[in-house]
């Protein structure tokens, strides 16, 4: 994940812990992927947290969405599901979404509690090629 520019943007993930579990495609396919994931972690602009598998599922986790926030427009949303995406600045929908985001991130492992995790996963996925 290269950047060109002199000030990338701020990048705050979440991903649920299953994802370090689930195999999709071979064991080095998910090796490559956390490999690739531990890499984007380690840049200060980008924090990596995961969602405890224990969470109980919310809201949050019936879709994916991303917020963006521009120092020269309103803040945005882009909100994905299996069967629709929706792209918003209207304040309410922008306001829930960052609610919802706001409490996974309460039940996030904190960032280098997450990287660690991730790293784990990564030796046990290598293990297995």
């Amino acid at each position: 994940m290269e950047v060109d520019t002199d000030t990338p943007p701020t990048v705050w993930v979440l991903i649920d812990e299953m994802v370090l579990r689930r195999p999709v495609g071979t064991p080095q396919v998910m090796a490559a992927q956390l490999d690739h994931l531990v890499t984007a972690a380690e840049r200060p602009y980008i924090t990596v947290q995961l969602v405890p598998f224990e969470t109980p599922c919310t809201a949050g986790f019936l879709s994916s969405f991303i917020i963006a926030e521009l120092p020269d427009a309103p803040t945005a949303v882009s909100v994905d599901s299996a069967g629709q995406g929706e792209v918003s600045a209207e304040h309410d929908f922008v306001s829930l979404i960052w609610d919802r985001y706001d409490k996974i991130r309460a039940e996030a492992y904190r960032p280098g509690d997450s990287l660690e995790l991730i790293e784990e996963a990564r030796a046990r996925w290598n293990h297995k090629t």
